[in-house]
């Protein structure tokens, strides 16, 4: 989770917890850096799925995704990222 300003901070802690009590593995990366540089760590990482909060996402309720590998996805509501979240952590396992 990415929120790129501190007034995110909140919000993308409602997420990461709602993930992790959904037994996903889930932590909030918030430093200094500019995004693009958390963003690249993360991709180094092999993050799969990074989820970023700005004002914009906050105010409508909402995500903007990206998957390692493909880039962003695109903005989504937050019901349907989780969702898509777990169910493509559903597919995996199966």
């Amino acid at each position: 989770m990415l929120p790129i300003t501190e007034n995110q901070i909140g919000y993308a802690r409602d997420i990461v917890k709602e993930l992790r009590d959904a037994f996903v593995r889930a932590d909030l990366e918030f430093s200094n850096d500019k995004l693009q540089g958390r963003i690249l760590r993360a991709e180094e990482a092999k993050v799969h799925t990074m989820l970023i909060v700005g004002q914009k996402e906050q105010d409508a309720h909402a995500v903007a995704v990206r998957i390692h590998g493909k880039g962003n996805v695109g903005v989504k509501p937050r019901v349907e990222a989780v969702a898509d979240l777990l169910q493509a952590i559903r597919e995996r396992r199966s």
